[in-house]
């Protein structure tokens, strides 16, 4: 079991989030992320891990789910 870090940075400072698998690392990202306002998102974020395929999952879905959740919350749309 390897150790994932999630930095998330906000216009209120950085947010380090830490994590044991994946699913605990994206499910904490993403309550995170879901609780920001829209004109805060897509917020930067880095994703470490020792696996490099499991820092890219976590990456592309977190950009992924910050894409949507601006599609989805935009006023702007009718």
């Amino acid at each position: 079991m390897s150790t994932i870090a999630i930095l998330i940075g906000t216009q209120a400072g950085a947010r380090l989030l830490a994590a044991a698998s994946a699913r605990e690392a994206a499910l904490s990202a993403e309550a995170f992320l879901l609780r920001l306002p829209v004109r805060a998102l897509p917020a930067p974020l880095w994703v470490q891990c020792a696996d490099p395929a499991v820092s890219g999952r976590l990456t592309g879905y977190l950009n992924g789910l910050q894409a949507e959740q601006v599609r989805e919350r935009d006023p702007s749309r009718v």
